[in-house]
């Protein structure tokens, strides 16, 4: 029994301690960012305050002229005697905690010790005492969490009850629940607002979370792409030197033993450095075949916008192609390739212009497409354009992208020429 006993102890003073700890979250909340609903408001908490401040002046002077006025007191002290009560819901928009402790605090003060008992029967909340209490239970509610919220709740039912519970106001049979339920519905409410939206902001920063580390993936995926390709035009290119290099002592006829000794030392250091970039690089590669195709260049940039006109774009170019690096043209056009499907994918049916052509040292990329005649039908992962920036900075080059003012879109890139290959 003893045992049992010191159990019911122990528990008994857990609650309690419990108990204790929520009210002082409550009357002392910890320093939070609350996200007001009128947040996303310009000037929303000042505007917030306005309206909260005079519905609080509004009820306390209809309340001092209209219901207080016959009890022994004069409606202008009984109005004074309420302007706390307006004060504590002009702060509940900025500071909800402070704004509910305050008319609470002082719906006990007004009923205990301020506003004299009337003659006849009355309900344990008044109607006036709702509407200048209910707002700030509910926004109190909404602002709190955890022990805070169980504070801000226990609190509320101590002040019901020693409002109900004190002797000089008789009290109106059967009022006792319709005023415990009228105190506890703008609770239950604003914690399921705040909860609510509590859960929504969870949900949004999870899914910004899960948005940058998709646009990370695809940045790192576009990466390995470009090293696979720039891996097959570099490799080609080591290739040739190392073929040319052993092949020179026979091209070239009477060859000194020096020369050809050289020749020989670059083809192997040729060989070599080809062979440690294939085992750096080759565990890029994908198994797709698509990826072992021979790399597109400049060449191939007129069938690829006869294949995007022939698949429906309203497209138009002026192609002035140079010979250049295999690896920059590759660059080229993979930039022009990115181009045509952004506008495709974020101007549907828009007309698109392609202009490529050499200017003061640099191969000058511009695509430009007009205002698309339907929505988009789906956000892009947003990897396109860095890619494009990432191709161009590997020459040294650069990317810009801006909208254009009939609302289309313009890409210009420009990559410094070189002596070809």
């Amino acid at each position: 029994m003893s045992q049992q006993t010191q159990l019911l102890r122990s528990a008994a003073t857990r609650t309690a301690s419990g108990a204790w700890e929520s009210v002082l979250a409550a009357v002392r909340p910890q320093p939070h960012t609350w996200v007001a609903p009128w947040a996303r408001i310009r000037r929303g908490d000042v505007l917030a305050t306005v309206v909260f401040g005079l519905y609080g002046l509004i009820v306390c002077i209809a309340t001092a002229g209209a219901v207080l006025d016959g009890r022994d007191i004069v409606g202008g002290l009984a109005f004074l005697y309420l302007l706390p009560a307006a004060a504590g819901l002009a702060i509940a928009p900025r500071r909800p905690l402070d704004g509910w402790l305050i008319v609470t605090g002082w719906m006990v003060v007004l009923r205990i010790l301020l506003i004299p008992a009337p003659p006849y029967p009355v309900a344990v909340l008044e109607p006036w005492n709702w509407l200048l209490w209910g707002p700030v239970l509910l926004l109190a509610a909404w602002a709190a969490r955890g022990r805070a919220l169980v504070g801000v709740v226990l609190v509320s039912w101590l002040a019901w009850f020693l409002c109900g519970a004190w002797q000089p106001y008789d009290v109106a049979p059967g009022s006792r629940l319709p005023s415990f339920i009228g105190l506890t519905a703008p609770l239950v409410l604003g914690a399921a607002l705040g909860a609510r939206q509590r859960a929504r902001a969870a949900l949004h920063d999870e899914q910004a979370r899960t948005n940058e580390a998709l646009a990370r993936q695809g940045a790192l995926a576009e990466r390995a792409r470009i090293a696979r390709e720039m891996h097959d035009v570099v490799a080609h290119s080591m290739s040739m030197i190392a073929v040319r290099a052993e092949t020179a002592p026979y091209r070239l006829g009477d060859v000194p033993p020096p020369v050809r000794l050289e020749f020989a030392e670059v083809a192997n250091e040729a060989r070599q450095s080809l062979a440690e970039m294939q085992n750096l690089l080759g565990v890029l590669r994908s198994d797709d075949g698509a990826e072992r195709a021979p790399q597109p260049g400049l060449p191939d940039l007129e069938q690829l916008l006869r294949s995007a006109r022939a698949a429906g774009a309203e497209l138009q170019w002026e192609l002035h192609l140079p010979e250049v690096f295999p690896a920059l043209g590759l660059s080229a056009y993979r930039i022009v390739q990115q181009g045509i499907a952004n506008a495709a994918q974020h101007a549907p049916g828009a007309p698109v212009r392609v202009r490529i052509a050499p200017e003061d040292g640099v191969l000058r990329i511009e695509i430009v497409n007009g205002r698309g005649t339907t929505a988009p039908a789906a956000p892009g992962g947003g990897n396109g354009l860095p890619g494009m920036v990432e191709r161009a900075a590997l020459h040294g080059g650069t990317v810009q992208a801006a909208p254009t003012l009939d609302g289309g879109f313009e890409l210009l890139a420009e990559l410094p020429l070189g002596a070809p290959a």
